[in-house]
Order: C-alpha cells, then structure tokens, then sequence
C-alpha cells in the first residue's frame, strides 16, 4: 500500500483525531456496491483524471472488501505516481446500504449480507490515514446533482435511486436530511397491491419494479419470450432507448407505479425538484412523462402544485461524481464556514 500521507504512517495505529482537511487539490474517491469497485482520482472540480473498474469478490465479506479497495487504490496510485501527480489529500466514498454518518458505521447493505454494522470509516481512516467522508449512493447522487447539475439547492428536493434497490435521498436548503442509522428513504421496502408472487411467499414490493433488478424480473416474469435469462434491468433500460416496444412498455409501467406511490410523499413534504437517477435517467423520454401523470392522477395535485420532474444529466459519468461529490461538499461546506 502507498503510504498517503506526507508524515510517517503506522498502519496500527488509529488517529484519535480525524486531521482536519481545509481545501484538498487531489481526491481519491471510492464507488462500492455489490457488482464492483470503482476508483477514482479527481479534482474538487469533478474532473476525473484517473479511474480503475474492479469486480467485487463472490464472498463480499468486509476484510475482503477492504483488501480490494486496499490493492485497487495501490494501482491507480502507482498509476498517477508515474504521471508525478500529487498524492490525494483525502478520500472520498459512495458505498450501498445504511450508513450512519455520525458513527461512520454501515449498519447493513444489501449488497453485502454478511455485513453487520461494520465500521467503514474508522477502517478506512486505518489504511488510509487520511481524512475519510462517506456518504450512500443516493446522498452522494443528490450532492453530485446539487455540485455539478442543475438540481437547485433551495426548497426541499428529492433523489432517486434504483440500484441495489429503489431508496431516495432529500435535501431542505441545501442541507441533506440525515437519519440515525441511515435507514431513512429506503421507499423500495412499500408493499404494492400486486397479486403476490407464490416464488416470492411474501407480498410484492416496489422493489420488485423498480429496483434494477426488479426491473429485470418483471421482464422476465411478464414477456418472458422475449427476453434472455440473463436479462439485467441495465439491458431493459437501454432497450427502451433504442425503441424497444417491450422494454418500453415496462419503463412505462414502472414508471406509473413510481408516480401512484409518490403521491403521499408529494403531499408529505411537497418536494419542488425530484430527479431520477442513472441508469433510468437514461429513459428519461419514456420514464418522466408517465411519471408525472401517474403522480398527477394519485395526488390530485396539478400545475405548480406538482414538483418538477427531471433526470440526470450525468450518463455514465455519474458513478465517478458521485465517488467525488462526498468530499467536496465536505470541503466546501467547511470553506464557507470559515
């Protein structure tokens, strides 16, 4: 492993004291979920210089978790150290799963099974010894929208996710809600009033449609001739931008039910942006419109009343930012403070 710091560094010893980090030229910043790893080093501008694409291990057990972002990090490293670029100031993740920010613990992902309120940052501090901000992948999607997109930063605004499962984020002001044990926005767990499906032996959820793997299912389940057994939900997505009529009719079913569960969250917190994420962005053409009218129809609400609904701009840029946008929201926070 590198030693990232300028000072000597004893792997064994844990700083009391996260060092405190004021501005930063160099980011390494981290992209976890259960599919890969991705790394990269960047800028407090967003710009990527540097990146490394990894498959996560079958096992995904934590200390093998940490040893792939350990030799991976070593890579892009040596990588960057033979273009003489300076070592990065801090590290920066986007990880899936209930992370708390105040304990720096991830209590459960699931993307990672075996995982049990595992202390993410204190073991990234360890191996790093560098200032570490984590935050999950909605929160750091929101952040990315708020630093790089046109999402605005007054009145509340929502984000959100559908891989691993559907789950969004809310900011009020600019200021992201935070919720003891990262548990909160997690929408995907609302049972729909589908007829169960007796291989599930539970009641269905809107994961089970919305979810990129629910997405997935749903083809398989509903147009099953059509599709490979290998269908992911990325492929169904990208089907219905190429016209697809199959996959658009499950981008427009999908996004129907999106909008009658909406509803009670529209009329809750009267939201005035709600963005959706990649990869479903990518459908915007097919997604948005049956989206607002489903929330229209459940709500009742019309005009003005409605939030604005829109897609990431990012494409597949957004995986990098959203490694990034932890950081330097942090670090921009911290600069107007001073």
């Amino acid at each position: 492993m590198h030693n990232l710091t300028r000072a000597g560094y004893n792997p064994n010893i844990m700083p009391a004291i996260e060092p405190v980090l004021s501005s930063a030229n160099s980011i390494l910043g981290l992209n976890l979920d259960g599919e890969r790893l991705l790394i990269v080093y960047g800028s407090p501008s967003g710009m990527v210089q540097e990146r490394l694409s990894v498959s996560t291990p079958a096992s995904r057990s934590f200390p093998a978790i940490l040893e792939l972002i350990t030799a991976s990090a070593d890579r892009l490293l040596m990588i960057t150290k033979a273009q003489h670029l300076p070592l990065p100031d801090c590290v920066s993740v986007s990880i899936t799963g209930n992370y708390d920010p105040l304990s720096g613990i991830l209590e459960s992902s699931p993307d990672f099974p075996e995982w049990k309120s595992e202390p993410l940052k204190s073991q990234l501090g360890l191996r790093f010894n560098l200032p570490v901000f984590i935050e999950q992948h909605p929160t750091a999607g929101l952040l990315a929208e708020m630093l790089f997109g046109s999402t605005e930063t007054s009145g509340t605004q929502m984000y959100l996710s559908f891989n691993p499962t559907l789950r969004t984020s809310l900011s009020l002001n600019g200021v992201i809600f935070q919720s003891p044990g990262g548990s909160a926005g997690d929408i995907g767990k609302i049972f729909t009033r589908d007829t169960p499906d007796p291989r599930l032996n539970r009641p269905l959820t809107l994961n089970d449609h919305l979810s990129l793997s629910g997405l997935a299912s749903q083809a398989l389940r509903n147009q099953p001739s059509h599709w490979d057994l290998n269908t992911t939900g990325g492929q169904v997505i990208q089907a219905a931008t190429e016209g697809d009529p199959y996959a658009i009719e499950l981008i427009e079913g999908a996004a129907k039910m999106l909008g009658e569960n909406l509803a009670p969250l529209i009329h809750l917190l009267r939201p005035k942006q709600i963005t959706i994420a990649y990869p479903v962005s990518i459908a915007a053409a097919n997604f948005l419109s049956p989206l607002r009218a489903a929330a229209t129809a459940a709500s009742g609400l019309g005009g003005l009343e409605l939030p604005q609904f829109s897609a990431s701009q990012f494409g597949h840029r957004q995986p990098e930012l959203e490694a990034l946008a932890p950081a330097i929201s942090a670090l921009r926070l911290r600069a107007r403070s001073r």
